[in-house]
């Protein structure tokens, strides 16, 4: 089946979905999470553990983006040189480079170094890309799912999203060879084999009325309060959790394997990093699915590192997306 999306003919895209490949080897060059030394794990406080995987990854995104787009892409990603020597000392970097070594692209540790060393922008208004080089690091540390998220954002939205999820299948949320979920404003949503560019087109689940709602939730109950989510829900019929790691969560409402993720903000005050829902959100967005914040207001990417107001996510189709926030709203006047 034709696509509109095509890496031929867009080489932003093209770079994204070479960057996702090359993180994607370098997270597998690592070799088995569960056993990583105590020196390869470092905990980052409320933000959780970061590993060398998430720091080979990073690397080679932004490298890879940086040598197909130029030397002036501006690049907003999570991990940063500065905590990684704090944390781990240069022991942790030097793991990290062996890994990334495996990507595929040829730099040396000067070179790797740097890389993390100059992707901490800010944001803002202007044209930049976000990066989560390893979205979901505790599922990828106990074998579940995690992944790699890529997204240009221009005037304050994601406008090209890519997200690698290396242990999932194209069918099912369960482990498989891995996908690529792809979106460009306006041209739709598709997923492809990991391995290979063969696109399908997605499209969300119609939701109705009474019909069960399955909803995509973390399985670290720290992130999120889905317990009280879905025992609030079932206000709206018999509920299915499908619990899963990672943006991964977006690319199952994309495809109609979810009908909603809800992220309830853990704790009052916490606003949301804007790599981890960018690219995901992008791709729900052009699968037929509405993304706003917990009170129904559209995401603002212009406001820098953090949303500057949102407080929760919501993603689902447009009938269950507007039972949610009433839904929501309902029990906050409640409480």
């Amino acid at each position: 089946m034709g696509t509109a999306i095509d890496p031929a003919s867009d080489r932003r895209l093209a770079a994204a979905l070479d960057a996702a490949r090359a993180a994607s080897r370098a997270i597998a060059a690592v070799g088995d999470p569960q056993a990583l030394s105590s020196g390869s794990v470092v905990e980052k406080g409320a933000a959780g553990p970061a590993t060398v995987a998430d720091l080979a990854s990073q690397a080679a995104i932004v490298i890879a983006l940086r040598r197909a787009l130029g030397a002036g892409v501006e690049i907003v990603a999570e991990e940063s040189l500065e905590e990684a020597e704090a944390l781990g000392g240069a022991a942790l970097v030097a793991r990290a480079h062996s890994a990334f070594a495996a990507s595929g692209i040829d730099a040396g540790e000067a070179s790797f170094r740097d890389a993390l060393a100059s992707c901490a922008g800010e944001g803002g208004v202007g044209s930049f890309w976000t990066v989560d080089p390893l979205d979901g690091t505790k599922g990828y540390l106990r074998g579940g799912q995690f992944a790699v998220a890529i997204a240009l954002v221009e005037r304050g939205r994601p406008v090209l999203g890519v997200l690698a999820a290396p242990r999932l299948g194209m069918d099912g949320s369960g482990p498989g060879d891995g996908i690529l979920a792809v979106a460009i404003d306006g041209l739709g949503a598709v997923q492809s084999p990991l391995a290979s560019w063969s696109p399908r087109p997605v499209r969300a689940h119609p939701w109705s009325p009474g019909d069960a709602v399955r909803i995509a939730g973390s399985v670290e109950k720290a992130h999120s309060s889905s317990d009280s989510l879905e025992a609030r829900a079932a206000a709206l019929g018999t509920v299915d959790p499908v619990r899963i790691d990672s943006q991964a969560k977006y690319a199952l409402v994309a495809r109609g394997d979810a009908d909603c993720y809800v992220r309830l903000s853990p704790s009052a005050g916490y606003r949301e990093c804007i790599w981890d829902h960018a690219a995901g959100a992008l791709i729900a967005r052009e699968s037929g699915a509405v993304v706003t914040d917990a009170a129904g207001r559209p995401l603002d990417f212009s406001c820098g590192r953090r949303f500057r107001d949102a407080s929760g996510i919501v993603c689902a189709t447009p009938r269950l997306h507007e039972s949610l926030v009433r839904l929501l709203a309902g029990a906050a006047s409640a409480d």
